[in-house]
C-alpha cells in the first residue's frame, strides 16, 4: 500500500489518472445524499450520464463508512472518453467534491481497490504490490508517496 503524501496537482494529477485508466478497468464517483449538488454538479451528472454503468445506494465505499446516511455510488468502466472528462474537469486529485462535482474518485483493478481517495480528508492511497506499477508511480514527477 502506498500513501500519497501531497495532493497530486497539474501534470502529476493527469499522469496519475492516466496511469489508473491504463491499469484499471472500473472507477467510482460518489454523490452523498446529505449534500445538494449545485448547477455545475447537475451539469456534470448530465455529461457523464451516457457512461454510467450502475448506480448503487450504499452506506460505504473504499475509505468511507456512513452511519445513518446513504450515498449514490456511480460505477463506470474505464474508457478514453471518461478519461478525457476526468482530466479536463479538475486539476487536482482532491478537487472531486460536492456540490460542484461528485466525490471520492476510486479506481478498481480486477475488482480490487487500486486508487482510493477520501477527498474531504485529502487522503489518497494506492493499493498495489506490483513492482512495475510502483516504479511507474514513482516516475510521476510531483507525486510524493510513502
Amino acid at each position: 500500500m502506498i500513501q500519497i503524501l501531497e495532493e497530486p496537482t497539474g501534470v502529476a494529477y493527469k499522469q496519475l489518472v492516466s496511469l489508473a485508466f491504463s491499469l484499471c478497468d472500473e472507477f467510482i464517483l460518489v454523490k452523498r445524499d446529505q449534500i445538494e449538488l449545485n448547477e455545475d454538479g447537475k451539469r456534470f451528472i448530465e455529461e457523464i450520464k451516457p457512461y454510467i454503468k450502475e448506480i448503487k445506494k450504499q452506506e460505504g465505499w473504499p475509505g468511507t463508512q456512513l452511519f445513518g446516511h446513504y450515498a449514490d455510488v456511480f460505477y463506470f468502466d474505464c474508457n478514453e472518453e471518461l478519461k478525457q472528462i476526468l482530466l479536463r474537469k479538475v486539476d487536482r486529485l482532491y478537487e472531486w467534491l460536492q456540490p460542484e462535482l461528485l466525490e471520492d474518485l476510486c479506481f478498481y483493478k480486477n475488482n480490487k481497490e487500486w486508487l482510493v481517495t477520501i477527498t474531504h480528508e485529502k487522503e489518497g492511497i494506492i493499493k498495489t504490490t506490483d513492482n512495475q506499477e510502483i516504479l511507474m508511480i514513482r516516475e510521476i514527477e510531483g507525486i510524493m508517496i510513502y
